[in-house]
């Protein structure tokens, strides 16, 4: 039997010229349809790890790729991250699960890790014409070598741009002041990233975090893209103090801690993270009505309320559409952000992250009303409908259009389609001539 992994998802959509549609962003744009963990490069990493972070019911991995290229001059050719690269997006395909390349550093830019924990030297990207140059062709490069891939939905520019390192803590409108006084303009640095990726792909999902760690709270001053493919990304370690807290046991949620917005202690509850924490990412969304991505979070170390913390996390995503990764799949180091080493409940409310709903019996007073499940499908695609508008004809469609199946109904018994014969893939049930369905075979 097939694992089902991927999300149930039905949506309608009109079967219109399907060879345009950008099938990729057509997933980003399904409310909550990515939910994954990020993956870092491991030597200890195998083919089973990829197939355990699958089985955990998540579609989705994060892969924080080093750049194709070294940071310093002459910028020459990284074969031992190209190697490793390689052999991450040949696992996420042996496992047949959706990726993200998401670059940590590049021509000039230096991993924000290594920089912060490391004391490596300050990455000098931020005002070398040259090196956002050089960076901007790594990124066309790497789109160029997996842009054809299926699982590919996604490049990320830059992870974490911190133009402003050692300003982390001020706010939102004080840290526009200082970039402008620096002559610092992240967004034609990001506009270049932009167009050299799509001199490669004209329709790859371009990711762009925003600056200062991508913290939500500087989504205030964030810029805004005129890409049409464009996904949004921010991190959350929020509140301060007790996420990302090094110590064990030693703090609570909800609970007072230190908000950046008001740059002093308030109470934290899943209220205040939507009202407070994620009021910006809120407008933005609404301003944009572009797909956001919460692409780090979690908690470092067991806390009191740690679970409930979790909890609130996944359900303000759920609620607010957006698509998300954990921080980290086996990769915490010393334990800290690896759910699987925590107390049980604590894995157990991660699973629970990737469960899906498979289907509801409630209809609306509408003739295109059908479901399809389960989504995705194994051997056999079932319908459900209400008596009195159940279809006697189906067709499934490749994703170029293409008419696969058709099935005549003619009682209202034999309501199943063998699907097991067509490949791993995404496809569209049709009814009538404008209903459609999408489901996906794995």
């Amino acid at each position: 039997m097939k694992f089902y992994v991927l999300i149930f998802s039905i949506f309608l959509v009109l079967l219109i010229d399907a060879q345009a549609q950008n099938h990729k962003y057509e997933l980003w744009k399904i409310p909550s349809f990515f939910r994954g963990f990020n993956v870092l490069p491991s030597a200890t990493h195998q083919l089973k790890d990829y197939r355990d972070l699958k089985a955990t019911g998540a579609n989705l991995a994060q892969l924080g790729i080093d750049g194709l290229y070294f940071v310093d001059p002459p910028y020459e050719v990284n074969v031992d991250a190209i190697t490793a690269t390689d052999k991450m997006v040949g696992f996420c395909d042996s496992a047949g699960i959706y990726y993200i390349l998401t670059v940590r550093s590049g021509p000039g830019r230096r991993d924000v890790y290594q920089e912060k924990e490391g004391g490596a030297p300050k990455s000098t990207i931020w005002k070398n014409k040259d090196e956002q140059k050089k960076y901007a062709q790594m990124l066309r490069d790497i789109v160029r070598r997996f842009g054809k891939d299926t699982l590919f939905v996604g490049i990320g520019l830059m992870v974490e741009p911190n133009p402003l390192f050692d300003q982390l803590n001020i706010n939102a409108k004080a840290l526009k002041t200082s970039l402008e006084k620096e002559s610092i303009d992240f967004k034609a640095i990001n506009q270049l990233f932009i167009e050299e990726v799509r001199k490669a792909d004209a329709n790859i999902p371009i990711i762009v975090q925003n600056f200062q760690y991508s913290c939500p709270e500087f989504f205030a001053i964030t810029d805004t893209f005129t890409d049409e493919y464009i996904v949004y990304e921010f991190h959350s370690y929020r509140p301060i103090g007790y996420a990302s807290n090094d110590k064990p046991n030693t703090v609570t949620y909800p609970g007072k801690f230190i908000s950046i917005n008001d740059l002093k202690q308030i109470d934290f509850d899943k209220n205040v993270l939507k009202t407070n924490v994620f009021k910006f990412i809120d407008s933005v969304q609404k301003e944009t009505d572009k797909p956001f991505f919460l692409g780090e979070f979690g908690i470092m170390y067991e806390q009191g309320g740690g679970t409930l913390f979790l909890n609130d996390m996944y359900e303000i995503c759920m609620e607010e559409g957006w698509h998300f990764a954990l921080w980290v799949f086996r990769g915490g180091g010393n334990g800290g952000f690896d759910f699987e080493s925590k107390s049980p409940i604590y894995w157990e409310t991660v699973l629970n992250m990737f469960k899906y709903s498979g289907i509801d019996d409630d209809y609306e007073s509408d003739e295109d009303c059908i479901k399809i499940y389960p989504n995705p499908a194994d051997d056999y695609l079932y319908l459900k409908s209400s008596e009195k508008y159940f279809p006697e004809r189906i067709e499934i469609y490749s994703m170029l259009g293409n008419k696969l199946k058709s099935m005549i109904f003619e009682n209202q018994e034999n309501r199943k389609i063998f699907v097991g014969d067509l490949p791993v893939g995404l496809y569209f049930v049709k009814k009538g001539m404008q209903s459609v369905k999408l489901f996906l075979i794995h």
